[in-house]
């Protein structure tokens, strides 16, 4: 069986990155809505998170705003 692992590309793209963290540092600050709860931003974070290569300054910026949307629901 030839099995072959591909290894996801991350870019490194700090003003997208800063632009993405900006947005959703504001939308987490918003009411919650229905489609929008704190389990969707997560996730959104964490995309960003596995996509791009962070600085450590962004990697903290994306840690404050995880722990402002408190801890994961079950």
């Amino acid at each position: 069986m030839n099995t072959k692992y591909v290894r996801t590309r991350r870019f490194n793209a700090s003003h997208v990155v800063e632009a993405e963290l900006d947005h959703l540092d504001w939308a987490t600050k918003q009411p919650t809505q229905r489609m929008l709860d704190a389990g969707y931003w997560r996730r959104r974070l964490l995309a960003v998170k596995c996509k791009f290569e962070l600085s450590e300054q962004q990697v903290a910026r994306v840690e404050k705003i995880l722990q402002r949307l408190g801890p994961l629901q079950k």
